[in-house]
């Protein structure tokens, strides 16, 4: 806690209809999803959205929008949840004045520092602030993001993700700040690069490399149940023609098994593989898309074949991928498993 201190400055206020309209955000007419437990926005039947050259008035309208979303989530939760801003963001946490201060600050200055670490990948896009909602308890949590899931089907427990699902955000249960901080600077990698269309190994890996780059101190917990033997065995085990294809389509990161760790640990020793000449690497990223795994682009723009560079960790095995077999749908990553591990394009944070 000693290093977060010499960034306090002053404590954020929260934020009301007053406050709002003081700042100049005109109301927003809201339309509501009619399938949500909780107050979510159906962004996509938002009228009358400004044209998007304009940037203060996107601003102004996608934060008016962004804020009267949270206002209408606080009137929903009994805990009472408040709204802290900061430069760039809007904090829904039930957290004191003290505790909000230090999140905000930290997630200033993850952003800084991920928009450094990641140049020509990393962009701040969108209009408002970015959100943060911090809830509770894990009941909360699954209350707010069971919306975003089908409703059949296993998954993996988590305790934060990026959703990037009309305005983008990002949801983790709240904790001491120490540990909150390598899941904002994940979340915060997911919110940056969000405008890419990158496969979900790629999306991951660069979150989990990059959360590791800035916070190298830290332990990695979704290893800590095995050591460096074990978990080559581990890998060893599980990885083979079937379930290399769930990794190149992103299924495998949402196992509810231990094939779910797995995932995020080989997506990122692939990057760090692919990224030892980070220009090159940057090129990649901008020319990967989730249709091939990045297939075409690793082979184009870094002169690799995809299952040669996973036959340089795993071994020798079928590991290419083969679009051509994948039927199961694509996911696009943004999942976030601490210690194992989810439309029309707007103006907003999408």
């Amino acid at each position: 806690m000693r290093f977060l201190r010499r960034f306090l400055r002053g404590a954020p206020e929260p934020v009301d209809n007053e406050a709002r309209a003081a700042e100049g955000h005109a109301a927003v007419a809201m339309c509501w999803r009619g399938d949500a437990s909780v107050p979510i926005a159906d962004w996509h039947a938002l009228s009358q959205h400004p044209d998007a050259s304009d940037a203060s008035t996107c601003d102004a309208y996608w934060t008016s929008a962004a804020l009267q979303w949270l206002d209408a989530m606080r009137s929903h939760f009994d805990a009472g949840y408040p709204v802290a801003r900061s430069a760039h963001f809007a904090l829904f946490s039930a957290m004191d004045a003290r505790e909000s201060r230090l999140t905000l600050d930290v997630c200033e200055r993850m952003r800084r520092r991920v928009l450094q670490a990641l140049p020509g990948v990393a962009e701040d896009r969108g209009h408002g602030p970015h959100v943060a909602l911090v809830f509770e308890s894990i009941d909360d949590y699954y209350a707010y993001v069971g919306n975003y899931y089908a409703t059949a089907g296993d998954y993996a427990m988590s305790s934060g993700m990026f959703i990037q699902h009309g305005y983008g955000h990002f949801v983790f249960v709240r904790s001491e700040i120490d540990a909150m901080e390598p899941v904002i600077a994940h979340e915060l990698t997911h919110s940056l690069v969000a405008h890419l269309p990158i496969p979900a190994w790629l999306n991951e890996g660069v979150a989990v490399s990059t959360e590791k780059a800035l916070l190298p101190h830290l332990a990695d917990p979704r290893m800590a149940l095995w050591t460096p033997r074990e978990l080559e065995a581990k890998h060893a085990a599980f990885w083979n023609a079937q379930t290399i294809q769930e990794f190149w389509i992103g299924k495998s990161f949402l196992r509810p098994d231990e094939g779910n760790a797995l995932s995020y640990d080989l997506g990122e020793r692939l990057v760090r593989l692919l990224a030892r000449d980070y220009a090159t690497f940057a090129t990649f990223m901008n020319a990967a898309g989730m249709d091939d795994a990045g297939l075409a682009a690793a082979r184009d723009v870094l002169a690799v074949d995809l299952g040669d560079a996973v036959a340089a960790i795993l071994g020798e095995g079928t590991w290419r991928p083969q679009p051509q077999s994948w039927s199961d749908g694509l996911e696009r990553g943004q999942f976030r498993q601490p210690g194992n591990e989810t439309g029309a394009t707007m103006a907003s944070r999408q």
